[in-house]
C-alpha cells in the first residue's frame, strides 16, 4: 500500500527543525563540555605552574639568606687569604738560617774559626782566625765550591794578615745566594 501521508508538510518541516535543534543543542553541549575540559585544564596548569614560581621565588629567598649569613666569613676569609699571602711571601723572601749554619758548619775545615759572622739580607762578613794561610784557601775554596757556592756568591778576601805567632786573621765578603737555602 501506497504510503499516505496523513502529516502535513509544515509539521514535517517542523520535525526537521526540531531534530536539527536538538542536533545543535548536543554539539553545543559537546563544545561547552570539551571547553570546560580545556579551561579547566588550562587552570590546573596554570595554578601548578604559579605554585612552583612561588616556591622557587621562595627557595631563592631562602637561599639569598644563607648567602647574605655567609658573606661576613667570606669578606675575613678573603683578607685572611691575603694577608697569609703576604706572610708567605715574606717569609719566602727571608734567609732560613739554621739551615743556612748547617750547610756553611759543613764546609768550614778544621783550624779556621769565626770571630765576627754578620749575615745581612743580601750580603755576608766573615771575620775569623785560622792557623795556616793554607786554612784561609781552603776556607775560600769550599766557600766558592759547588757547595759553598749554593750559600754564598762573588766571594772576595777584604783582609789577610798574620800576627807573630803564625796565626793568621781574615775578612771575607760575600754575597747571599739565597735560592738554594
Amino acid at each position: 500500500m501506497p504510503d499516505i501521508n496523513l502529516i502535513p508538510v509544515e509539521e514535517k518541516a517542523q520535525e526537521r527543525a526540531e531534530h536539527i535543534q536538538k542536533q545543535l543543542q548536543l554539539v553545543s553541549i559537546g563544545v561547552l563540555a570539551v571547553g570546560a575540559v580545556v579551561t579547566l585544564f588550562t587552570l590546573i596548569m596554570f595554578t601548578k605552574s604559579v605554585s612552583e614560581k612561588n616556591d622557587l621565588i621562595t627557595k631563592v629567598e631562602e637561599n639569598s639568606v644563607k648567602i647574605n649569613q655567609y658573606k661576613p666569613q667570606e669578606e675575613l676569609l678573603v683578607v685572611a687569604k691575603s694577608k697569609a699571602g703576604a706572610a708567605d711571601k715574606l717569609l719566602a723572601q727571608r734567609t732560613d738560617y739554621a739551615t743556612f749554619f748547617n750547610k756553611m758548619a759543613n764546609i768550614v775545615p778544621q783550624g779556621v774559626y769565626f770571630t765576627d759572622f754578620r749575615v745581612s739580607s743580601t750580603k755576608v762578613n766573615i771575620s775569623g782566625k785560622a792557623k795556616t794561610s793554607a786554612d784561609v784557601a781552603r776556607l775560600v775554596s769550599s766557600l766558592t765550591s759547588a757547595a759553598g757556592s749554593g750559600l754564598v756568591k762573588n766571594i772576595a778576601i777584604e783582609t789577610l794578615s798574620s800576627d807573630e805567632f803564625g796565626t793568621y786573621a781574615f775578612v771575607i765578603s760575600g754575597e747571599l745566594t739565597g735560592a738554594e737555602l
